[in-house]
């Protein structure tokens, strides 16, 4: 059960952004912070492969990004260096940021027998890798929702696991997952892609606002958490 840092950064602009302007808070972030986890590109090029850990988000339409450990740890030493966000072709002089630093303790619950959080996703889940969105095509888009949850809890687990190997926790517990999603077409790089909004429910203690799935350093697959037991 490893605790973790969660830092997060929210600022305070005047204008209302929609959830796109999460890919340019990263490119701005990116093209002026030097360190692989503001944008996770090697300097030849390749990619870091691992679950990101500074995530840009657009969150009650603001500009929001988010920290873990390492991740954390360069936004509170860089916070002050930020005079000016420029998202596109705006420019915010002097943006009012508001940083927290917490402790979590990642945990699994099995003391009930119904999982006892709630997320909701508060942007859409980019959930299937190309492998699974061709198994989802071809085996339950028309499925019954029965086995629709089946896949999707095998999903969801896989992005659970993902999530703990980028902090470093051997997950030995099972991993409970109860899913109810709906799938809608999203606009990602000015393509159409498969995606889907919905809540799970877990006896998994996942910290607010991380994301899951594919491009959450972007903002997609943002949960916000309930404890319903």
């Amino acid at each position: 059960m490893p605790e973790i840092q969660v830092v997060t950064l929210k600022y305070e602009i005047e204008d209302e952004l929609s959830l796109r302007y999460g890919h340019k808070l990263r490119g701005y972030f990116a093209n002026n912070f030097k360190e692989i986890l503001f944008h996770n590109h090697y300097q030849d090029g390749s990619l870091r492969y691992a679950y990101p850990l500074i995530q840009y988000k657009i969150i009650d339409k603001r500009p929001f990004i988010l920290g873990i450990n390492q991740g954390g740890k360069l936004i509170t030493e860089h916070f002050l260096s930020i005079e000016k966000l420029v998202l596109g072709d705006k420019v915010y002089l002097s943006p009012g940021g508001k940083l927290s630093v917490d402790k979590e303790l990642i945990e699994i619950d099995d003391d009930y027998d119904m999982p006892i959080y709630k997320y909701t996703f508060i942007t859409p889940w980019l959930g299937l890798s190309q492998e699974n969105y061709q198994v989802y095509r071809s085996k339950y888009i028309k499925a019954v929702e029965k086995d629709k949850r089946k896949f999707f809890k095998s999903v969801i687990i896989g992005n659970i696991l993902s999530f703990a190997k980028g902090i470093d926790w051997w997950v030995e517990e099972d991993i409970k997952v109860v899913p109810s999603l709906s799938d809608i077409t999203v606009k990602f790089k000015g393509e159409e892609m498969l995606g889907f909004t919905g809540y799970f429910f877990s006896n998994v203690y996942l910290p607010e606002y991380i994301g899951l799935g594919k491009s959450t350093s972007r903002g997609f697959g943002t949960i916000s958490r309930e404890k319903v037991i």
